[in-house]
């Protein structure tokens, strides 16, 4: 068993393995903590992209006139 670097916790030690040092319930307050700061939109071209700087989602749907 492995310790929860957020709460303290014992998880098992094959979630560790795969490089996760939280337990499931402080892994979802994570992820969540990360999901946040990004958001997913379309581009002209039709693809999705990931944007994490708000600057860039300001600029990316620019039409040239």
């Amino acid at each position: 068993m492995s310790l929860c670097t957020e709460c303290g916790d014992w998880f098992p030690d094959k979630r560790a393995e795969l490089g996760y040092p939280h337990c499931m319930s402080c892994g979802d307050l994570v992820a969540a903590e990360q999901r946040a700061g990004w958001c997913v939109v379309p581009t002209p071209k039709g693809h999705y992209t990931r944007v994490t700087n708000k600057e860039e989602l300001k600029h990316l749907n620019q039409k040239i006139r």
